[in-house]
């Protein structure tokens, strides 16, 4: 069994220290591909150094700016000359994870809203997906994907850690998104995630760790790793009424014609 974790963040604490280890792990547990995420700049920087360091191990990487930190954006485009390059990196496959986050709003509002449009021109402009967070703003993301000024449909969108519910569902098909599923499906009381996955379209379907967060049963109470996804393919798995192998099957498919890697299954 081969298993991709298409959102996670080996390139951050407590995972950084030891990120040989957790690459091991992970290929030990039967995962081939890795995406780690930057937050930030310095995250950026060191989720593309981490792909470099593991290229043969499977680890890719996404560059961009979260909207917890969007309030360290300078104003203007384009973003600052030294984050920007880094998406020409041949290891670096999307840009990620820009979006809204008014469950913590660590960024004020209008600011994420801002440097969420900038994201979505960047990744139109050299042409690479873009991998999005959304928390208690899934009416404003839409919105603003909507107004553009840009078109979207020219884009490939993924909503990691998807928690729009059952409510946006038909406006995620509307945008032909990718929808990313993580540790919270297994959770007991998130049966509505667990509908949410038996929904999603067969070829709009991932799943991801967001590690070190969001860790699934049986492993709540530590730092999640990407060893750990199988536990989410096997609860969505369930939830689709299909076995472990075509649900990975199905996963390795999408990644590999959204990301330009190889496919696991040939």
């Amino acid at each position: 069994m081969r298993f991709i974790d298409t959102h996670c963040h080996i390139n951050s604490d407590p995972l950084r220290a030891d990120v040989s280890a957790v690459v091991s792990r992970a290929r030990e547990a039967g995962v081939g591909y890795m995406l780690t995420v930057g937050s930030d700049l310095a995250t950026s920087a060191e989720a593309v150094a981490v792909a470099h360091a593991h290229e043969g191990e499977g680890v890719y990487a996404a560059v961009g700016v979260h909207p917890h930190d969007a309030k360290t954006v300078p104003d203007g485009f384009p973003f600052p000359e030294e984050l920007s390059k880094l998406a020409e990196d041949p290891r670096v496959v999307a840009i990620g994870e820009p979006g809204l986050d008014y469950h913590y709003d660590h960024s004020p509002r209008d600011v994420q809203r801002d440097v969420f449009r900038r994201h979505v021109q960047w990744a139109l402009n050299i042409g690479k997906p873009l991998v999005i967070h959304v928390r208690d703003a899934m009416a404003d993301a839409l919105k603003l994907l909507e107004e553009g000024p840009f078109d979207v449909s020219k884009i490939p969108l993924v909503f990691h850690c998807y928690a729009g519910g059952l409510q946006y569902l038909n406006a995620m098909k509307d945008l032909d998104a990718y929808l990313s599923i993580g540790g919270p499906v297994t959770w007991p009381k998130n049966q509505e995630l667990r509908e949410v996955a038996s929904r999603i379209p067969e070829n709009r379907l991932f799943c991801e760790t967001d590690s070190p967060w969001l860790t699934p049963k049986p492993h709540r109470g530590k730092p999640n790793e990407p060893a750990y996804v199988r536990f989410v393919y096997e609860e969505i798995a369930k939830s689709r009424g299909v076995s472990v192998e075509a649900l990975a099957k199905t996963v390795d498919a999408n990644a590999a014609r959204l990301f330009g890697w190889s496919p696991l299954y040939v």
